[in-house]
């Protein structure tokens, strides 16, 4: 089994057709058996850029399976800041055009794919003392936590079970910033669900670790972007991981212009 994970396409002003249509090309090839998305399809909310979005997954969902999860930049938070307003439109335009499941879980041979949504705007629980933070933080909620812990329980013996959300759980080398408002406590309520890999976006920065904690291992792996606002001036990047009994493998795959591809630059081979 093999997975292309992406996150941060921002359709809007920051988009690249060219390495867009890169991906189109690599997932119509055959070579994965699903491709997760880890939010922020959109730049600025707009309906246009939903609908530019909302093609693009379906070309992709033609060739493969796709699990979607929203990303800050697809929540109108707006509506109910700090908790006042109403709800309803927060994530309007990602349940209309994108997918009307926030949190899907996806079942493949050998690996169970389980997706949360980390995005809630501006909200009592997602404040800091950093005004910078604003709609901008993550949270991830006891029950979502509990729920992802359900699904994993429920999931074939011997899966690889693959737990996604938009932001970062771990601190950016380069941001120095936490995704979740829960920062590293994150990372102990991630092991508790029962997963084995972590996928994020949300940092623009590619990232991926092995990390030991409680007698396992819990392998992160945060995506750069698809896009031309990549964090320190780096290139866009996505990931290929390979899912075999015995090893995952993931491989960062960085965007060569002249090549007008992603091309493997790194890859970790973790022993499961």
């Amino acid at each position: 089994m093999r997975l292309l994970q992406l996150s941060d396409v921002h359709f809007g002003r920051h988009a690249i057709p060219s390495q867009i249509e890169a991906i189109t090309r690599r997932v119509a090839s055959g070579r994965y058996g699903a491709v997760v998305v880890c939010g922020d399809l959109t730049q600025r909310n707009f309906r246009w850029q939903f609908r530019a979005a909302a093609a693009w997954l379906d070309a992709l969902r033609a060739q493969a399976p796709v699990l979607v999860v929203p990303g800050n930049h697809d929540v109108a938070w707006w509506w109910k800041p700090v908790g006042l307003g109403i709800q309803w439109p927060l994530l309007r335009g990602y349940r209309k055009w994108i997918s009307a499941e926030l949190e899907p879980t996806l079942q493949l041979p050998g690996v169970t794919i389980v997706g949360l949504n980390s995005c809630h705007g501006i909200r009592p629980y997602t404040l800091t003392t950093r005004a910078r933070d604003l709609s901008v933080v993550g949270a991830i909620r006891p029950a979502q936590w509990a729920r992802a812990r359900e699904r994993f329980a429920a999931a074939p013996a011997g899966d690889l079970k693959v737990l996604v959300f938009h932001h970062n759980l771990l601190r950016g080398e380069l941001s120095q910033r936490w995704g979740l408002v829960d920062r590293a406590d994150g990372i102990a309520r991630a092991v508790a669900t029962g997963a084995d890999l972590v996928l994020n976006g949300h940092d623009h920065e590619t990232r991926i670790e092995a990390m030991p904690i409680g007698g396992r291992t819990l392998v992160v792996s945060h995506a750069t972007t698809l896009c031309g606002r990549t964090r320190g001036g780096l290139p866009s990047a996505v990931q290929e991981i390979e899912v075999t009994p015995q090893a995952l493998t993931l491989r960062a795959c960085v965007w060569e212009a002249s090549a007008q591809d992603y091309v493997s630059r790194h890859d970790q081979v973790v022993a499961r």
